[in-house]
């Protein structure tokens, strides 16, 4: 199936041609400035390496869905 054409980067003034938003240059940077001025920075005070640590280890330490390991299913979902 035919892919659709490549358009212009969202970017203001930038030439690039590309199948997304924004061009491969332009996406980290508007990722970046998203993260430090559009997001709540109460959200990255919760969600940094020591949660990352304590829910990797809670996965590793209960490897099934709680959901279905209470109905029984013993796979992992």
């Amino acid at each position: 199936m035919p892919r659709k054409p490549k358009h212009p980067c969202a970017y203001p003034g930038c030439p690039e041609l590309t199948d997304r938003r924004y061009c491969e240059i332009h996406q980290k940077l508007t990722n970046k400035q998203y993260e430090r001025y559009g997001r709540d920075p109460n959200t990255k005070k919760r969600y940094g390496r020591a949660w990352k640590r304590i829910r990797d280890s809670y996965a590793s330490e209960h490897p099934f869905c709680e959901r279905c390991y209470k109905e029984g299913k013993l796979m992992n979902c």
